[in-house]
């Protein structure tokens, strides 16, 4: 009879499984804890909080080494955000007592003096020394879960407001003052209806399909797509709408929507298409400006890892013949700066150096921040002579190393980026403040 069978003939539980590792379960768990891709620590609860045991996931996961953490293993509140560290001592105190389980969401500095977010579970062990608490807690990063968190809330709190306008737009159309329009496709006329207090009047267009094509109403780059919408509408039965830019008096361009729907005669197509134009530039603005936040670093403005990569990939794929170079950056000594100025201090030398970059690398250029005090950039269409006089002009105000590769054809932007991390680490590991080009 097979294992399996013997044990749920005479119900042997897992628990008793387990007995087959016999008294080696001590080596078991230090195996779990040397491996397991989470960071462990078992802490004493005193007047501060004091690292008993930390295994190699909790400084990778917290951002240091263990070397560097050594010096807050009798303190950890202090690498906390003083206001996080507050609530989280007063969590501590109100369950320590009563050997209460804990779980805390709080906010830290890494090595590298950027922040993140850490979820903290802790239980309550017995300690057999002295009097004080001993949790045995664990730690996850979830830097990248809140910020999604808060760019999501961010945009569905505006989308909400676009909502919500919208549908103010439409309970207000059959009344509201606007623009509205009709054009019979047979005849090939389009009528506008102005509805405005000072203005009232109806202009018709004749011969509307050789008008629209060289027509000055719609910005260049929106023509094929208005053109498509209203002969899509003009042979089947549609109810849509498209945004696009539209000249103003005065000059100039604003956003605008156009609500339109097809009529039906009684043959059962197409005898017309009526619609109505809205001033959306306002809102949309908004939007972009949302769209614009959610991409960019808060502190330097300039784009985040994870959008700067997906925009550099684009950039090349569009252009493959072009000539493409890809720049990483790593500010020299920065630890030190934050451990003597602080952070703030280290926060405008960040801004900096993004400053700078935007500077010297103009519109053709994406530059991002990859994260702490390591910036990336995506030349096109310069030769290396001038990305290299444009980065040594920047080491005038602020010593970094750099390492620069030209991206070969057909490689995507993470093969690229791991050659300009070695050639950058190799001029790390030769001097500060140098330049290191991989062909």
């Amino acid at each position: 009879m097979e294992a399996q069978e013997i044990w749920e003939k005479y119900g042997i539980s897992d628990y008793h499984r387990l007995q087959y590792l016999g008294d080696n379960i001590n080596d078991v768990l230090q195996i779990l804890l040397k491996n397991i891709q989470i960071g462990v620590g078992l802490f004493e609860v005193g007047k501060t909080i004091r690292a008993l045991y930390l295994n190699e996931a909790f400084y990778d996961c917290i951002g240091y080494t263990r070397e560097s953490y050594m010096k807050y293993e009798s303190d950890i509140y202090a690498t906390l955000l003083p206001e996080d560290s507050d609530g989280f001592n007063k969590c501590i105190k109100e369950h320590a007592p009563l050997n209460e389980d804990i779980h805390y969401v709080v906010r830290g500095y890494r090595d590298d003096g950027s922040l993140g977010w850490f979820d903290i579970k802790g239980a309550s062990m017995e300690n057999k020394i002295n009097d004080n608490p001993i949790y045995l807690t664990v730690i996850s990063d979830i830097s990248y879960k809140k910020e999604k968190e808060d760019k999501i809330k961010e945009l569905e709190e505006a989308n909400d407001k676009l909502l919500l306008q919208e549908e103010r737009y439409k309970i207000l159309e059959g009344t509201a003052q606007g623009l509205l329009f009709e054009y019979y496709p047979k005849k090939d006329i389009m009528v506008f209806s102005y509805n405005f207090p000072n203005n009232k009047k109806r202009r018709e267009i004749e011969n509307y399909s050789e008008y629209s094509k060289n027509s000055p109403i719609v910005h260049s780059s929106f023509v094929g797509m208005f053109r498509k919408a209203l002969l899509d509408a003009c042979t089947d039965e549609v109810e849509d709408s498209i945004e696009y830019l539209s000249s103003i008096s005065g000059g100039g361009y604003r956003w605008h929507r156009t609500y339109y729907k097809s009529v039906l005669g009684a043959d059962g197509k197409v005898s017309s298409v009526i619609g109505r134009i809205m001033d959306i530039h306002d809102e949309k603005m908004k939007q972009e400006m949302l769209n614009y936040k959610a991409d960019m670093d808060g502190l330097t403005k300039l784009y985040r890892k994870e959008v700067a990569f997906e925009k550099m990939q684009e950039y090349i794929d569009d252009a493959p013949e072009s000539e493409f170079y890809f720049v990483i950056l790593d500010l020299d000594n920065f630890k030190e700066i934050n451990d003597k100025y602080g952070h703030q201090y280290g926060d405008e030398v960040l801004k900096k150096m993004a400053d700078g970059l935007t500077s010297v690398f103009d519109e053709s250029s994406i530059i991002g921040r990859f994260g702490g005090d390591e910036f990336i950039v995506l030349t096109k269409a310069l030769p290396y002579e001038d990305v290299y006089k444009r980065l040594e002009d920047l080491k005038n105000d602020t010593h970094f190393c750099a390492g620069v590769v030209k991206c070969k054809p057909g490689e995507d932007m993470k093969t690229c980026f791991d050659r300009a991390d070695r050639a950058m680490y190799h001029v790390k590991s030769m001097e500060k403040n140098g330049i290191f080009y991989e062909e």
